[in-house]
């Protein structure tokens, strides 16, 4: 049970985290957000920055090279000094590793550079369906399988559904800590990450509709 530098009114103030990340709105608005973390200490506000930071590159696309991950997280890991922080950022880069080596050994590309807990583990069991990793990471299976597929929400959903779960599970741990406050805002960027693409997909389906509708239209003119 962790109580170190301990946040009581901070925590109190945030509403409760959803049992599932898959909702329809994030559980406060950025605005408020920001204002709560105002009282943060200067050194602890310091490194929620930084993890944010992380959660913000990690949102984006897959398309950066190999060498500029490593490059990323290497800074990161040799800047950030709270355990926890550098937990958060590892834990979501081994589920990063595991799925970039199933979309190159789909390619036929070799394994993955070193980054991560399971770099040189994957090397070494590249032949495995599952690298090996069946136990430590039952999901892998069916993503290896939905790689065959366009479906990429569900990818997502999983990928997510596991960091969502760790941090669920690591959050029972502390109570009106630091550790409470960087746990809420991973969760958060989860939360808002889901809703975000959620919306883009609503806005994608609703141009279809409109295009599909605009066609019909012009069709009884033909």
């Amino acid at each position: 049970m962790a109580r170190s530098n301990s946040y009581y009114t901070l925590v109190a103030s945030l509403p409760a985290m959803p049992r599932y990340f898959e909702v329809e709105r994030v559980p406060i608005a950025q605005p408020r957000l920001e204002k709560r973390l105002q009282m943060l200490k200067s050194q602890d506000a310091e490194v929620v920055e930084q993890l944010r930071a992380f959660l913000l590159w990690d949102r984006q696309p897959w398309d950066r090279t190999d060498e500029e991950v490593v490059s990323h997280y290497d800074e990161l890991m040799s800047t950030t000094r709270n355990r926890l922080a550098r937990h958060i950022v590892a834990f979501q880069m081994d589920i990063r590793t595991i799925i970039s080596g199933l979309r190159r050994r789909r390619r036929g590309l070799p394994p993955p550079p070193g980054v991560g807990q399971w770099t040189d583990h994957i090397r070494k069991n590249w032949e495995d369906p599952q690298f090996g990793l069946r136990w430590q990471h039952p999901w892998i299976a069916e993503v290896d399988q939905l790689l065959d597929t366009t479906d990429c929400l569900r990818v997502e959903r999983i990928k997510l559904g596991v960091t969502w779960n760790h941090l669920t599970r690591l959050a029972e741990r502390y109570f009106f800590s630091f550790e409470v406050v960087l746990l809420y805002l991973a969760r958060w960027e989860i939360i808002r990450r889901w809703t975000s693409r959620d919306a883009v997909l609503g806005r994608q389906r609703f141009e279809q509709l409109v295009t599909e509708s605009l066609d019909e239209y012009a069709n009884l003119y033909e």
